[in-house]
């Protein structure tokens, strides 16, 4: 009897997945958002070329320093991190900058200054000058724009929708991504030998074509941006209404002292901090990954025919596929929890590549990186704005990124003296991919590890078994799904409704919900 109850409560489960999978196609999750303001649309828009710039001009940037430039591998990685940590800074300063202009200036300022600074890179023959331009122009113009976005999806959604939009925000930065990788290949195998630009006799680089299409990219958001984005913000009835900075009535400096005494921001200080170690194995997709393989699989930097952008593309199209489908199924789950079971999987990634210098072994990083990814990733963006107060979020992401000075600029560090150290582009010494990965991996994990030590302080209300089980997940997700009704009505605070809510979900369940449960709503929100 007791076996009979067992497979027939397993195949409910089974069930309830395929249920979940099934409303992924529902015309339900477009409906929700069909009726969103233009806005809405323009800032996915803008999100592909503005990911397309920053992806390709990643992915190249430490090989276009040590090329164009003849920078060491230690040299390109300190100014990879500088360039790191200046963005972080003047992310910081103008936090109140982005809720004082607002969407469109903030976005239109930053578009056309990061034109400029691509170009002026694109085309300087002194090392000092695109150094400059690293650590000022660009940074401070991605401090205008990149956040920008998160901000606009919050304020261009209401609860029932805003987890679809930032799913579709998101899926929109990967297509970009996959862009890249291939424009890549093709911009070092089409100009291998460079190119002569039209009605002029200035001649680039195949890498500094790389750069130039990254500067059009950017040069078009500026049009796009006056294709009509209003001030605006929709209330929880989907209403339109003006949007009014709060920091405006309040001043810069009281509204940043205003963040700082709330708990909630610096409970997101120290998980911005903790969540580092992780992204850290993206950033040596970028600036390690490269060069890594050019050397072991082409001999030198200058190699042809080492598809690194297309191994670079496997990520985003996975994620493409996986986000929807993991965020659906999946749904029940709390934020946090899948924040911290994905982060275990991204940060064993790189082990792969200590098995050994093998093209399966680097496509098995990124596969098993673009899963954990999958898991974790798109929940950061719900987990960081439901913990920044309406008016403040541009103080709050910034103000909270303020601790990654250092460590950008040891993770550029890092990767400049791994390569040099155990990849050098002319040995000796010997090359050591299982070190290299080995540390990698080893610096990744420490943030899976402490998010679920400090679990109590970062989400108190969590069950502490948030390790990724490997025999008991549908057991788990089971219990997931039991504990929604209770999750629902026992908060005090609204804090864990509306994680709740803005997981990834059935349209019908969370208006269900929200009707039920209309108090607690609205103070989430």
């Amino acid at each position: 009897m007791e076996v009979d109850d067992e497979i027939g409560s397993v195949e409910s489960k089974v069930d309830g997945v395929g249920d979940r999978l099934c409303s992924v196609f529902s015309r339900s999750h477009w409906d929700s958002i069909k009726d969103s303001p233009h806005e809405l649309w323009i800032v996915f828009v803008l999100k592909l070329l503005s990911s397309y710039s920053y992806f390709s001009f990643a992915l190249v940037l430490t090989l276009f320093l040590s090329t164009e430039f003849q920078m060491s591998d230690v040299e390109a990685g300190w100014v990879y991190g500088l360039y790191g940590v200046f963005s972080t800074v003047f992310g910081v300063l103008c936090g109140w900058v982005v809720d004082w202009l607002g969407v469109k200036w903030s976005l239109f300022f930053g578009a056309i200054l990061g034109t400029i600074a691509r170009l002026l890179l694109c085309f300087c023959t002194a090392p000092r000058s695109a150094v400059i331009v690293l650590v000022t122009a660009l940074p401070f113009a991605e401090s205008l724009g990149i956040p920008v976005m998160t901000i606009a999806i919050k304020r261009y959604t209401h609860t029932s929708n805003r987890t679809f939009a930032f799913a579709l925000y998101y899926s929109c930065m990967n297509i970009a991504a996959l862009v890249a990788g291939p424009a890549v290949d093709a911009s070092r195998a089409l100009f291998s030998d460079g190119v002569t630009l039209p009605l002029t006799s200035i001649r680039l680089s195949a890498l500094r074509v790389v750069l130039f299409t990254s500067a059009v990219s950017t040069f078009i958001t500026v049009l796009v941006v006056f294709m009509g984005l209003r001030e605006i913000e929709v209330n929880e009835d989907g209403e339109i209404m003006p949007y009014h900075p709060p920091s405006r009535q309040v001043g810069a400096w009281k509204a940043t002292v205003r963040v700082l005494k709330e708990k909630s921001f610096w409970r997101l200080v120290l998980f911005t901090l903790l969540l580092m170690g992780v992204g850290l194995v993206f950033r040596h997709m970028d600036s390690t990954l490269p060069k890594f393989m050019l050397r072991e699989f082409g001999g030198s930097d200058d190699a042809e025919g080492v598809p690194f952008g297309m191994v670079y593309a496997i990520n985003p199209a996975m994620i493409i596929v996986l986000v929807p489908l993991v965020g659906m199924v999946l749904t029940r789950v709390d934020s946090y929890t899948m924040i911290v079971r994905g982060s275990f999987v991204a940060a064993a990634s790189p082990f792969w590549v200590a098995l050994g210098a093998h093209y399966w072994a680097v496509c098995m990083f990124v596969v098993t990186l673009s899963l954990g990814e999958a898991v974790y990733s798109p929940r950061v963006y719900d987990y960081t704005m439901q913990l920044a107060g309406r008016g403040s979020e541009g103080v709050y992401t910034s103000l909270a990124s303020a601790p990654l000075f250092a460590v950008k600029l040891l993770t550029g560090g890092m990767s400049g003296w791994l390569l040099e150290r155990f990849c050098p582009e002319h040995p000796p010494p010997e090359r050591n991919a299982a070190a290299l990965w080995s540390i990698v991996g080893a610096t990744s994990m420490l943030s899976p590890i402490l998010m679920v030590i400090l679990q109590p302080v970062l989400h108190p209300k969590q069950s502490p078994n948030i390790i990724p089980p490997v025999l008991n997940s549908m057991h788990h997700l089971e219990d997931d799904n039991a504990s929604e009704g209770h999750n629902s009505e026992s908060s005090n605070t609204g804090e864990s409704d509306a994680e709740y809510q803005t997981g990834f979900g059935n349209l019908e369940r969370l208006r269900r919900q929200h009707s039920s449960s209309n108090s607690s709503s609205s103070s989430s929100s």
